[in-house]
């Protein structure tokens, strides 16, 4: 395991066992270590196998997802914010 994607599993962990989790910092941290076992693995595509590939494509979906959820609940944080504003 290379080091920046132990540091990735280090920084997800510590999100993780937060007594009070925040869900776009777990999120973000989630996206950093499948963005680095990602590069990880397509330094070795070369030598892939057709189930290395399925996995790599998963992650890859897998991060997409993770991002639009981010982005969605990041627009959603906006949108109470003005509402708050508009109240207030």
């Amino acid at each position: 395991m290379e080091a920046s994607v132990a540091y990735a599993l280090f920084l997800h962990r510590q999100e993780l066992r937060r007594r009070q989790m925040l869900y776009v910092k777990v999120s973000k941290t989630k996206i950093l270590l499948t963005k680095e076992l990602i590069a990880e693995q397509r330094q070795r595509l070369a030598n892939c196998s057709p189930e290395d590939l399925q996995i790599l494509n998963r992650e890859t979906q897998f991060k997409r997802q993770l991002q639009q959820k981010l982005k969605h609940r990041s627009k959603q944080l906006k949108a109470i914010a003005k509402q708050k504003e508009r109240r207030g």
